[in-house]
């Protein structure tokens, strides 16, 4: 199955890309498609997207068409998830 990613901010800079489509097993979780991603890119890109125990930063966004998504979400062919970092400011 295909999902198409979005990125945003820090990741999309740090993936190169603003948006890429990804081939997954049918029942892949959100999750194993963040742990897919990681290795598919550098480690600046791996380091923003897995903690030190190889599982998605629990800081980052997720959401798979316009809703938050869970990371354990199983995801259908031709969904659209989009990763952002939390944004500051002032």
């Amino acid at each position: 199955m295909q999902v198409t990613v979005h990125y945003f901010a820090q990741l999309k800079r740090a993936a190169g890309v603003s948006s890429e489509s990804i081939a997954l097993a049918p029942g892949c979780t959100l999750t194993q498609l963040v742990q897919q991603l990681a290795q598919n890119h550098d480690g600046v890109f791996r380091a923003m997207m897995l903690d030190a125990t190889n599982q998605p930063q629990r800081t980052l966004l997720y959401a798979v068409g316009d809703a938050q998504a869970d990371l354990d979400r199983v995801l259908c062919d031709g969904d659209v998830v989009t990763i952002l970092a939390p944004m500051a400011g002032g």
